[in-house]
């Protein structure tokens, strides 16, 4: 078993046993956690933090580069805890057909998504650019593992501008029809 599998494992059992309490039932939820992000996003964005992190200490222009990468990154990332990823926390429950009056809460995250597209993207715009920096001095240091990091976090931010911002959007627009049709 690989290094981020045994992470996984480990990150998945620690999240089970944060939301079950040792006699089975569901810990009360505080305000802060109501709402949250999908685990698997959850999970990743810890082991990009951890290794961003790790290059932050490195000497020279890639740790240079990875400390103000951080900061881009926790800026994008409180976004995305606000309003971006906890409608999709839904998606299991609207592929099976179930839609409630209860999930509206994520009609206005979802509209809010539609209302900051712009700053959205900005925000991934800057975190390419910066990662881009980082591609560009970890070959100059010949940094493999700096350098691996840099491409596949771009390719995250890619994947979340192409598919799960859109995918939010399209998921409040059918909360809002699906709910509208329900008996009153």
């Amino acid at each position: 078993m690989n290094r981020r599998s045994t992470k996984f494992l480990v990150l998945a059992g620690l999240t089970t046993a944060a939301l079950f309490t040792p006699q089975g039932g569901a810990r009360a939820q505080t305000p802060s956690t109501v709402h949250p992000m999908p685990q698997s996003l959850i999970n990743e964005h810890a082991e990009d933090f951890e290794k961003l992190e790790i290059l932050s200490k490195r000497p020279g222009k890639v740790g240079e580069i990875a400390r103000k990468a951080v900061a881009l990154f926790k800026r994008h990332e409180a976004t995305e805890k606000d309003y971006i990823m906890p409608p999709l926390t839904l998606l299991p429950s609207l592929a099976d057909g179930q839609v409630t009056p209860d999930m509206a809460w994520a009609i206005a995250m979802t509209d809010k998504v539609r209302a900051n597209r712009e700053l959205i993207f900005q925000q991934h715009t800057e975190m390419t650019d910066i990662l881009s920096e980082l591609v560009v001095a970890a070959e100059a240091a010949h940094d493999q593992d700096a350098k691996e990091f840099a491409e596949a976090a771009a390719g995250d931010s890619l994947n979340d501008v192409e598919i799960l911002e859109p995918m939010v959007l399209v998921l409040g627009d059918y909360l809002k029809m699906k709910l509208a049709a329900l008996p009153k």
